[in-house]
């Protein structure tokens, strides 16, 4: 009940903020307070999070480090399925569900995308978007501890998500197993964004802002699905702007290297299969060469019956 009046109440809050439009400024009343805990998340991920996931990467061979990340993707396709279905995205919700069944089932527990090379592929929807779909506020920027940028909307959304749709949550029962699962997907994602990291802590101008902007641009477009002008309607100087489109084109580039990595799957696929094509002609050679002994042992037979 207690977690119940604490969702209801996060709702009426945000229910009472005004919509701001896609390509309004970001409203940040609280940017000292999100300030000081970019800070600690900062200092956290530069001391802890990052030295952490270049281990893992640096451990992890390439083909476990993705089936990881596709392990997680398949589970988070549960949340997407039912945000569909609540945005009346219906054909969406269909392709989804076949996909995490598909992966499901052939991908062995989604640890092999097999749904995305079909063609099925994956989408982003979350709470916090089927609540601006439903017309609800986005509300002030805010910096969470650990889990970094977001509004009112959004944090509503990752509660809601909580309790209803985040599987190992619902799933496991034992506390210490289900942390673990937790560490593992955030090291795994952590180590998924090393490069993107490395272009925001190597920005000359403010961090922060960089970050902000770039996150309540993507949040919109993701909203409105792309479908409106969710280019900040702020006064930017140039080199800002530069490195918002950068982090754009970083994420087509994260986008192009998982299909990069899906492509050397698929060579190394291939290369399985002439590889037993060739102890298949192996076979077939000695089978050869054994019926070519049994010949010359029946020649032999011949003329030792002949000499009889």
């Amino acid at each position: 009940m207690i977690r119940l009046f604490a969702i209801l109440a996060l709702l009426s809050l945000i229910s009472g903020c005004a919509s701001n439009p896609s390509n309004g400024p970001v409203h940040d009343p609280l940017e000292k307070i999100n300030r000081s805990i970019f800070k600690f998340n900062d200092a956290l991920d530069r001391t802890v999070l990052v030295p952490v996931a270049k281990g893992y990467r640096y451990v992890t061979p390439d083909f476990v480090e993705v089936g990881v990340r596709n392990f997680f993707s398949n589970l988070d396709d549960v949340n997407v399925i039912a945000n569909d279905l609540l945005q009346g995205k219906f054909r969406q919700a269909g392709m989804d569900t076949g996909r995490f069944l598909y992966n499901s089932t052939a991908g062995v527990l989604g640890f092999i995308d097999f749904s995305t090379r079909a063609g099925l592929v994956k989408h982003n929807e979350s709470f916090g978007q089927t609540l601006g779909v439903w017309g609800i506020g986005e509300g002030p920027f805010v910096m969470l501890p650990l889990l970094g940028p977001n509004n009112i909307r959004s944090s509503t959304g990752i509660v809601v998500e909580s309790f209803t749709t985040d599987v190992p949550n619902l799933v496991i029962d034992d506390g210490g197993t289900r942390t673990a699962v937790t560490v593992v997907d955030l090291v795994s994602f952590r180590a998924s964004l090393l490069s993107a990291g490395n272009l925001l802590n190597a920005a000359a101008l403010d961090p922060y802002l960089l970050l902000r902007d770039f996150w309540v641009q993507s949040h919109r477009r993701a909203t409105c699905d792309g479908k409106c002008n969710s280019r900040l309607n702020t006064a930017r100087s140039g080199d800002e702007l530069d490195e918002l489109d950068a982090l754009d084109e970083l994420d087509e580039l994260d986008e192009l290297d998982a299909l990069d990595e899906l492509d050397e799957l698929d060579a190394l696929n291939e290369l399985d299969e002439l590889d037993e094509l060739d102890e298949l002609d192996e076979l077939d050679e000695l089978d050869e060469l054994d019926e070519l002994d049994e010949l010359d042992e029946l020649d032999e037979l011949d003329e030792l019956n002949k000499l009889d």
